[in-house]
């Protein structure tokens, strides 16, 4: 039964996150900024495509949690999390 939720939570997350990858600004990576970004940093927040992922995974994890929006199984607080910091505006310090 459980097995089930967790399913229907997983496609409503990954649903949020296709959702999200769409909107204008996150349908670039966040740092090289290719088309079409399938991959994800939760903790930063970000949009990131296949090869920037790959760097993002070698940083370690205590620096970037990357995950495929497609491939991978979201939390509902992974989602959360990223959709409060995803955003179109570039990062200005």
């Amino acid at each position: 039964m459980s097995s089930g939720i967790s399913k229907i939570s997983s496609e409503r997350s990954q649903r949020t996150l296709l959702q999200l990858v769409m909107q204008p600004g996150n349908d670039v990576c966040a740092d090289c900024k290719s088309r079409t970004p399938r991959w994800a940093s939760h903790n930063l927040g970000i949009f990131i495509c296949i090869n920037c992922a790959s760097i993002h995974r070698k940083l370690g994890t205590h620096i970037t949690k990357v995950k495929s929006i497609t491939l991978d199984s979201w939390t509902k607080d992974q989602v959360e999390v990223g959709y409060i910091f995803v955003s179109s505006e570039p990062y200005s310090s």
